[in-house]
């Protein structure tokens, strides 16, 4: 009974906040089209030219092949989310974030644009999956891409104390510079940890890039050396990462002993924490080349905690 309760409390909150969308429909949410442009385009048309975007996107990755029915299926053209349950919702969602982080090697191609902004129109992804959506794209912050995607994300009220310095972004039409992400994180640690842990979960679902890999050696090597000085509660928070980073395969364990690296030139570990990094870096290594210079760079600045 409570969880029925739920559920019908659940969908009324929705309804009002479709009902406050449909009052004005002059201006739409759109990723490729002007909001006034985009209003005057008719659901059918804009399913197409998604199906059309997934099309060349299956033709990239065969992977993308089962959003075909489901995402981008005739049968779900007209749902409705906020007329669905809970767990409704909740497996869209789970469908949403796997095509949002399957898609993000691909974010500035033309058909990732037109799959994009299907999802923007039917499922409004800029408001219901904002996070998901951010986490699939910061790779590109600096780019026009990511500001346009930016001006049309609704931050809920809870999100606002962790991106409310994108706000003031798009307020100015300024792309996010390396510079002011780097800031950011250094002022709030909330924000690296989510920078941190979208790198992971998108490794973990096997949707791992280069670009990926990259972001999170440089973003994380800069917010280490981006320190004043790094003590004893700045390990504790930066060494969980890179372990779990180690822990990885392929480039991102490589960008991982990237990470270590930088972390060892700026502070000297405990003798403890020494030895589970070593041992983290003994225990799965995807490049023998790369594990032996981290172990060699370690020795060389480590010594004290070898002694």
């Amino acid at each position: 009974m409570a969880s029925s309760l739920a559920g019908q409390l659940f969908r009324m909150r929705n309804i009002d906040r479709v009902i406050t969308s449909e009052r004005s429909q002059k201006i739409r949410a759109s990723f490729l089209f002007d909001g006034r442009q985009a209003a005057d385009i008719d659901m059918q048309t804009i399913f197409d030219i998604g199906c059309d975007g997934l099309g060349e996107l299956r033709k990239m990755n065969r992977k993308f092949d089962s959003f075909a029915s489901t995402l981008f299926s005739p049968a779900i053209k007209d749902l409705d989310r906020v007329l669905q349950t809970r767990e409704e919702n909740e497996r869209l969602d789970e469908s949403i974030r796997s095509f949002l982080f399957l898609m993000a090697p691909y974010f500035l191609t033309k058909p990732a644009g037109k799959a994009l902004e299907w999802l923007v129109r039917r499922f409004r992804i800029q408001e219901f999956n904002a996070r998901d959506l951010l986490a699939a794209i910061l790779p590109y912050h600096e780019t026009k891409a990511f500001l346009t995607m930016l001006t049309i994300i609704t931050f809920e009220t809870r999100d606002m104390e962790l991106f409310g310095f994108l706000v003031t972004q798009r307020k100015a039409r300024r792309l996010l510079d390396r510079g002011t992400l780097m800031a950011q994180c250094v002022r709030d640690r909330a924000l690296m940890t989510f920078v941190c842990s979208s790198v992971f979960r998108a490794c973990q679902m096997g949707f791992e890039y280069a670009g990926l890999h990259a972001f999170y050696a440089m973003i994380f090597s800069q917010y280490i050396t981006s320190l004043a000085s790094v003590g004893g509660t700045d390990v504790q928070f930066v060494l969980p990462f890179v372990l779990d980073g180690l822990q990885l395969d392929g480039d991102a364990q490589i960008a991982a002993y990237m990470v270590l690296g930088t972390l060892a030139t700026r502070v000297t570990l405990s003798a403890d924490a020494l030895d589970k990094t070593l041992c983290a870096v003994a225990q799965r290594r995807a490049d023998l080349r790369a594990m032996t210079m981290c172990v060699v760079q370690l020795v060389q600045t480590q010594e004290a905690a070898l002694t």
